[in-house]
């Protein structure tokens, strides 16, 4: 298994894309930074895994998140604000999952999958969230590392 360092955990709203013309990047921030909702109530629920789409490529590991509607309403507000800014070739409009990704493991093993999704994570409380934060995703030798570009308080 490859895990990946805990300063790259995050949890992804909406996937952007690559942005390289600065007045979209500005249409962009101010949108993001006219997002007013609830603050959401994060809790971990129980291990995932994403099945690789090829055969021999890698299984992600996941940690997924518990429903909550503030969070909800918060993704639902990011993807239609970002869906009306980015050209249609861009836009995203994939089931949201809320997971935090741990890593991958390669062509993994019916047993050792079999054992991370049975994994009991201990009882939390959980943790309510006042600001969401944009992130510039770069790839690392070791694995991707996200810099954070602006973080966006929830009033």
């Amino acid at each position: 298994m490859a895990w990946y360092p805990p300063e790259s955990y995050h949890l992804t709203l909406h996937f952007i894309g690559e942005v390289t013309q600065r007045p979209v990047m500005e249409d962009i921030h101010h949108a993001l930074a006219a997002i007013h909702t609830p603050h959401p109530h994060l809790r971990l629920t129980a291990p995932g895994l994403f099945e690789s789409e090829t055969h021999y490529g890698p299984d992600t590991l996941w940690i997924g998140l518990a429903t909550d509607p503030a969070l909800t309403q918060l993704q639902h507000r990011i993807r239609a604000t970002l869906n009306r800014l980015l050209p249609a070739t861009a836009r995203r409009g994939r089931r949201f999952v809320p997971h935090v990704t741990l890593g991958q493991s390669q062509r993994t093993d019916p047993d050792q999958r079999q054992r991370w999704l049975a994994t009991t994570l201990p009882a939390s409380e959980g943790e309510t969230v006042g600001h969401f934060t944009l992130f510039q995703s770069l790839r690392g030798a070791d694995g991707p590392c996200y810099e954070p570009l602006e973080h966006y308080p929830l009033p």
